[in-house]
């Protein structure tokens, strides 16, 4: 995706000047041993770049809590400058503006220290400071200080940084917290010397102590070193390997269509830059094939030339083998090796997404076997297991190469008929039925005859969504069984028996009056940070926003009951219109003491330019803090109409809401839609976390979700937090958030807030 140009970036020519600076700036820095020294390289860039004559370093003293403010004092002629190093101590507590330093992780700017309220007016008059701008330097969430730069007197007068000025600062800012670092390294050490002569000897054991496998060449490509890992893992010595080409050590596979070995040194020292290969085929010279993943860096000289190439890579043959088995598991079912519902899921919204285009048609079905509960309980789950085998063979000896059958879960089949119409569907069900009428099932001394309902609706330009197709034949399957099992139902969009089913009708009539009424109330489950981030002083009340439905007679009715209607009958963005109007208004009332809440949107609202409109409108008339406020949507909703729902994202991110991505990894396609959508935030499915404890392949999900985001730089937040034991792994795993019962139950907004403040 090409991101738009800024337009408040500086020239092309400007920008390699800048460049340049930064990469000066570095060089300095790499030859700075003292506080004076960092000074001294730094100093440049805030003339040169920033137009800044006054540089200073503000360094906090932990423990006297206060601010070492470091600068130079300059005698002599410009061409003979004598410096010394000056320092002056003033304390944090109650200074307004060191304090906002020393918390803030963005530029702070003060454009007139005279006229700013944050600033010591008695430390302004003897200093005549005017702007000032400090940078907050941190390595490793260790806070440092800050890098200040600024004006002076009126000569000088109010010059407040540029937004690109800003940014630089901050790439400024984050070299030097490296090079302060190194420079209280070197200062506790005492014996900076003594390391560097011994940097080699260091090197050397810590290559012999990793576990990973580490070869180094020279620029032909021949072999120089192998760590004992390397040895171990090609079966090579180190005086056998030396001066042999590494694709021989390395037992190197032909590419495809070649019979030569791939060159890893000759390409890493074209490229210039280290070259990632994954899965890599090798034959160690004793031992089995395995797969490899492996890095190749050149090693290169002061001067920039290549002498040579350092291999690092490890075997994955198990863990590809794992992962493998994982997709597998992820998609199919471990009794029948059938699809299972999410692979069901995926293909289903692969056909919707064709009939958006095409005038394709195909053909859903819904199969519930009947008394199966009958065979269970007679004779026990293995032979209930044994049935499904036999009855999945059986309805896939009817079905085309190219239709699918998916076990849905318990005793319940899902077919899709690819580019079938309703009469040939009608007769491949009624094969099914007939055929399993003739089946007898055998089980020990016991015989038992079996039957299936079939519910069946069309896929076409006119199916709404996955949900409502899934919705429509898990429907129409109730209604055969409801009509005496062993029958087939169509689906059909006013059918009465469908209608009493779920009494929708009557739902409809309820969530009318609710929103005319405002029998809807706001309940909210609070979202809690985990790990080292729980010792946080909390900022105030984050939450996830739920709805419920206040009934005439007082009885609350929980989103399950009354949404299945919302949606089928398009109430989703009204409802949702509802829920942001109020929710607006009370963090308006209480946003000093909320930090975040989220608001779920349905795939109807996010597709629907008006109920866009209508949101800014309402954050237009509300004096809430849109930073505070994060929308979720589901992939399902993102993928029905992408460019749609982008649209909605990127207008409300320009206000400064966040966006999560709800139930991440519920489907095939999470990882492939997750680049083109900019969200903050991941809610991985609860379907995971619930029984990540007990599940090693749940544990694997999650696992690989959490890492997925911070790759992609993106928060985690796990929901179905329901035990301590779920909410520990989710902390050893480092994700950011976790949601469930085991961490707070849903409650009214006020109630919740209330908890928030007392704790």
């Amino acid at each position: 995706m090409t991101l738009p140009p800024n337009p408040t970036a500086p020239h092309d020519a400007e920008e390699r000047r800048h460049s340049e600076a930064l990469l000066q700036l570095c060089k300095r820095l790499e030859r700075a041993w003292t506080l004076s020294d960092v000074l001294d390289a730094v100093k440049p860039m805030g003339e040169s770049v920033f137009d800044y004559r006054h540089v200073w370093l503000a360094l906090i003293d932990e423990s006297s809590g206060m601010l070492d403010f470091l600068t130079h004092t300059t005698s002599g002629e410009e061409g003979a400058l004598s410096r010394q190093l000056q320092t002056m101590k003033i304390p944090v507590k109650g200074d307004a503006l060191l304090e906002e330093i020393m918390q803030a992780t963005h530029v702070v700017v003060v454009e007139d220290a005279r006229t700013d309220p944050r600033t010591n007016k008695a430390v302004v008059a003897v200093l005549h400071n005017r702007t000032i701008v400090n940078v907050p330097l941190i390595m490793a969430d260790q806070r440092m200080g800050a890098l200040g730069m600024g004006t002076y007197g009126d000569e000088e007068g109010v010059r407040p940084p540029k937004p690109w000025q800003i940014a630089l600062m901050q790439a400024t800012a984050g070299h030097l917290a490296v090079a302060l670092d190194r420079v209280r390294f070197m200062t506790a050490r005492h014996e900076a010397e003594e390391a560097l002569l011994q940097q080699k000897e260091r090197l050397q054991v810590t290559l012999h102590s990793i576990s990973d496998a580490v070869v180094t060449t020279d620029a032909t490509g021949l072999v120089q070193y192998l760590n004992p890992a390397a040895q171990t893992l090609t079966g090579w010595s180190l005086s056998a390997a030396c001066g042999r080409r590494h694709q021989d050590v390395l037992g190197l596979a032909p590419e495809p269509g070649t019979q030569v070995a791939p060159d890893l040194v000759g390409r890493a020292l074209a490229q210039g830059s280290t070259q990632l290969h994954s899965k890599l085929r090798s034959t160690p010279l004793a031992g089995a094939p395995l797969l490899m993943d492996l890095s190749a860096s050149p090693l290169l000289r002061p001067g920039g030339d290549a002498d040579g190439v350092v291999l690092v890579f490890r075997d994955v043959t198990e863990a590809s083998r794992l992962s493998r088995e994982m997709e597998f598991q992820a998609l199919h079912d471990t009794l029948t090796s059938l699809g299972n519902r999410r692979a069901f899921e995926h293909l289903l919204a692969q056909a919707f997404a064709a009939t958006r285009e095409a005038s394709d048609r195909h053909c859903v079905c819904y199969l519930d076997l009947d008394n199966f509960k009958v065979i269970n309980d007679t004779c026990g789950h293995a032979a209930g297991d044994e049935l499904l085998r036999q009855v999945a063979r059986l309805f896939l000896a009817h079905l085309q190469p190219q239709d699918l059958l998916c076990r849905l879960g318990g005793d319940e089949f899902g077919i899709l008929l690819w580019q079938q119409d309703l009469q040939q569907t009608l007769k491949v069900a009624e094969r099914m039925q007939q055929e399993l009428a003739a089946f007898r099932f055998g089980w020990r001394d016991h015989v038992f005859s079996v039957s299936v309902s079939i519910g069946a609706v069309v896929l076409d330009a006119a199916t709404e969504s996955v949900g409502a197709l899934l919705q429509a034949a898990d429907s129409a399957c109730y209604v055969a069984k409801d009509r005496g099992r062993n029958r087939i139902h169509v689906y059909a969009e006013n059918d009465p028996a469908l209608a009493q089913r779920y009494g929708v009708m009557e739902w409809v009539s309820r969530i009318e009056h609710a929103l005319q009424h405002d029998r809807f109330e706001l309940f909210g489950q609070p979202i809690t940070r985990l790990g080292t981030r729980q010792g946080n002083p909390p900022h105030g009340l984050h939450c996830e926003i739920l709805l419920r439905m206040r009934t005439a007679d007082g009885q609350r009715v929980s989103p399950g009951e009354f949404m299945p209607a919302v949606e089928r009958y398009h109430l989703a963005a009204r409802v949702d219109r509802w829920v942001i109007k109020k929710a607006l208004a009370w963090m308006a009332e209480h946003q000093e003491r909320v930090e975040l809440c989220c608001i779920n949107l349905s795939g109807q609202s996010v597709g629907d330019a008006a109920f866009l409109s209508q949101v800014l409108q309402a954050m237009d008339q509300t004096p809430v803090r849109c930073d505070r406020l994060c929308f979720e949507i589901t992939e399902t909703a993102a993928m029905g109409d992408l460019a749609a729902a982008n649209r909605f994202i990127h207008a409300l991110r320009a206000r400064g809401c966040q966006f999560a991505l709800d139930d991440f990894g519920s489907g095939l396609s999470s990882y492939a839609y997750l680049r083109e959508l900019a969200v903050d935030m991941l809610k991985i499915d609860g379907q995971f976390v619930k029984n990540m404890a007990d599940d090693p392949v749940s544990f694997a999900m999650v696992k690989s979700i959490h890492e997925i985001g911070c790759l992609m730089g993106k928060k985690t937040v796990a929901e179905f937090a329901e035990s301590q034991a779920v909410v520990d792994l989710l902390t050893g795993l480092g994700v950011h958030f976790a949601q469930g019962y085991a961490l707070g139950r849903p409650a009214p907004l006020d109630e919740l807030l209330l908890q928030t403040v007392v704790h």
